[in-house]
């Protein structure tokens, strides 16, 4: 498999690992998870004749955990989510399956725009707590190889999305005379990002609002329960639902268009509220890019700027700007 390499020798990847789903990019493949796991080892196993499949077990700091989308995971819109025990097994089951099992590699992930900068100033309590906890060791019970991460570098999430957007593959640069915006929606948080030409961030026009993804996951599940009564709701019936407006319950197909439309319309304002917070109408940015994981669902928002964008795949935006910041920067 081809890989990219730092100078120093590490493969290159771009990690971001978000509240709904972490997502990693090399220089030939990209991945995508859902943050999903509980603690304990819960017996999961294959029953393929042909047996290819990663296992979904994981240890680390003296913990056992279980990974799937299949699983009722543990809920992770909580603070310190970006450097606990869970989101660091999430992070290692994503880069195994990115192909890097017993790879010495160097990453660059992400932290929302209010827990990376404090009072305008970069937060190094919280980005070194961030960049310890992805480095201490993860194992698997059952036998494998994990990553060895030997350099953790990170970055402003929304930003990354901006340095996709303003750098091609090859490190060239687009020009920029006026200021642009980021609209980065997430899973737990929806990052608003004003950046000026000389790549500045203005952060009296940017900031976090506690809305994403997960709010509509959230929505749809209370209305699940209550039409299907009790029983696991996993994140891939989540997914389907918002994607196809469908669930399989009791072995049978049911539109639930209507609950995801009004889910969808409800995180769908409370986003652009934010949005309007912080960019007015925008009349003044270059372009407003939409990237994250809601960019690709709550597509109504781009008919509200003249000047939107939404990224291609911009689930990954994150992850492919960490990548190429670790191309340009070594």
């Amino acid at each position: 498999m081809s890989e990219h390499y730092s100078p120093t020798g590490y493969i290159l990847a771009g990690v971001d690992d978000g509240f709904a789903d972490t997502k990693v990019v090399t220089s030939d493949r990209k991945v995508r998870v859902a943050s999903c796991a509980r603690a304990g080892l819960h017996g999961l196993s294959s029953v393929s004749i042909v047996e290819e499949s990663i296992g979904a077990s994981y240890q680390t700091a003296g913990r056992n955990f279980t990974i799937g989308d299949f699983i009722d995971g543990e809920e992770t819109r909580f603070d310190d989510y970006p450097t606990s025990d869970l989101n660091r097994v999430v992070v290692h089951h994503a880069l195994r399956l990115a192909g890097l099992s017993g790879q010495k590699i160097k990453i660059a992930s992400g932290l929302p725009l209010d827990m990376y900068f404090k009072d305008s100033k970069r937060n190094d309590v919280a980005i070194r707590a961030k960049q310890e906890a992805l480095m201490k060791r993860v194992t698997v019970p059952e036998g494998g190889d994990t990553a060895e991460i030997i350099e953790h570098v990170v970055l402003p999430e929304g930003v990354a999305s901006w340095f996709d957007y303003a750098f091609d593959d090859n490190g060239g640069e687009i020009e920029m005379d006026s200021p642009c915006g980021v609209i980065d929606i997430g899973g737990k948080t929806t990052d608003c990002v004003t950046i000026l030409p000389g790549h500045q961030i203005d952060h009296m026009r940017s900031g976090t609002g506690n809305i994403g993804v997960l709010d509509i996951y959230e929505q749809l599940g209370a209305h699940l329960r209550g039409q299907f009564g009790e029983g696991v709701v996993s994140r891939r019936v989540f997914d389907r639902a918002v994607r196809t407006g469908t669930v399989k319950r009791f072995g049978r197909e049911h539109s639930v268009q209507a609950a995801v439309n009004t889910a969808l319309d409800e995180v769908a304002e409370r986003v652009l509220r934010e949005a309007k917070r912080h960019f007015g109408s925008g009349a003044d940015l270059d372009v407003v890019l939409f990237v994250g994981g809601g960019a690709a669902l709550l597509t109504k928002l781009t008919s509200y700027f003249p000047n939107a964008r939404v990224q291609p795949e911009p689930e990954f935006a994150n992850a492919r700007g960490m990548f190429k910041y670790l191309k340009l920067n070594g």
